[in-house]
C-alpha cells in the first residue's frame, strides 16, 4: 500500500566533488546538496531528530507539518567539509549511521564496484560531530547483509556494534540502519533486545502513527534529483517512477512491487 503521509526521512550517502562513476547514483555534489538544503529552508521545513520521529510513530507526539529527518549512511569523511557547515548555516540536524568496525578506514564493502575508496570519519571526528549536535547511530559492524548470517554473527552486527560505538564515543546509540536495507525477523528481535529505539529500512513513504519504528521508511536521494523530483519525494516519500510502479501494481491488484534496494 502506498503510504505517503507522515514525516519523510531522507537518505544520503556521500557529498563530494567527485561522486564517482560506477556508484555515482548514490552521491551528490556539494552544489546539489546545498541547493536542496536551501530549498528546504526557504520552504519552511525544519529537521526532526530520529528520537522525535519515533515519538510520532508511537503516537506520543503530534504529526508535525513541514518536518523532515536527514540521515547519512556509512559515515563518510566528506561530511566534515561538505555537509556540516551547510547544516549549521540553516540550523538543521542530521543522523550519521557509522559502520563500527570500519570507522577511520574506507568503504571496503564497495571495492568490487571499481570506484576509488572513500575515506570514513575517524573516531575523533565522529565524537567532535556528536559534540556539535549530530546524532550518531549504528550501521552494523561490517556492512554485510544481515539476513542469512549465523545467529552469533548477527548478534555482533546488531548488539556488538552498539556496544563498540557507545564505548568508543561515550554516547548513547539508539538508532540503527540496515546495511543494504535488508532485514528479517531475527533482526527485529535483536534490535529490541539491544535496546534500540528504531531502525531505518529501505522502504519508501512517510512515517506516521502506527509505522513500525523498526521499519522506518526512507527516501533515497540520488545524483539524478531535479528540483521537481526532490519536491515530489518531500511530498510523497517516493521517487516518481517508484510511485508509478506502486500505483500500477495496486490498480492491477498485484500488491506492492519488491522495494528497490539502495546502497544503504
Amino acid at each position: 500500500m502506498l503510504e505517503s503521509r507522515g514525516v519523510k526521512i531522507l537518505m544520503y550517502h556521500w557529498i563530494s566533488g567527485d561522486p564517482g562513476q560506477r556508484l555515482r547514483h548514490w552521491g551528490l555534489t556539494p552544489d546539489q546538496f546545498r541547493s536542496q538544503m536551501r530549498s528546504l529552508h526557504e520552504s519552511g521545513y525544519r529537521t526532526m531528530p530520529l528520537d522525535e520521529v519515533v515519538e510520532v510513530v508511537r503516537g506520543a507526539r503530534p504529526l508535525p507539518q513541514r518536518a523532515i529527518s536527514l540521515t547519512f549512511d556509512d559515515g563518510y569523511r566528506d561530511f566534515l567539509q561538505e555537509v556540516a557547515p551547510v547544516l549549521e548555516e540553516y540550523g538543521f540536524s542530521a543522523t550519521i549511521f557509522l559502520v563500527a568496525d570500519r570507522v577511520g578506514e574506507s568503504n571496503a564493502w564497495d571495492a568490487r564496484h571499481g570506484d576509488p575508496p572513500r575515506p570514513l570519519l575517524s573516531w575523533r571526528e565522529a565524537a567532535d560531530l556528536a559534540m556539535r549536535g549530530i546524532e550518531l547511530g549504528s550501521h552494523a559492524r561490517t556492512h554485510r547483509p544481515l539476513p542469512g548470517l549465523p545467529l552469533g554473527e548477527l548478534r555482533e552486527e546488531i548488539l556488538g556494534s552498539k556496544q563498540v560505538l557507545e564505548d568508543r564515543l561515550g554516547i548513547r546509540v539508539s538508532h540503527f540502519s540496515y546495511p543494504h536495507g535488508l532485514f528479517d525477523n531475527r533482526c527485529l528481535a535483536l534490535l529490541r533486545e539491544a535496546g534500540y529505539a528504531s531502525a531505518c529500512a529501505d522502504i519508501r513513504g512517510g512515517n506516521r502513527e502506527g509505522t513500525d519504528p523498526f521499519q522506518l521508511r526512507r527516501s533515497l536521494i540520488t545524483c539524478h534529483e531535479t528540483q521537481w523530483s526532490f519536491a515530489f519525494k518531500l511530498r510523497t516519500g517516493f521517487g516518481m517512477r517508484e510511485w508509478a510502479a506502486f500505483s500500477l501494481a495496486s490498480l492491477a491488484g498485484q500488491g506492492a512491487p519488491a522495494p528497490l534496494r539502495g546502497m544503504s
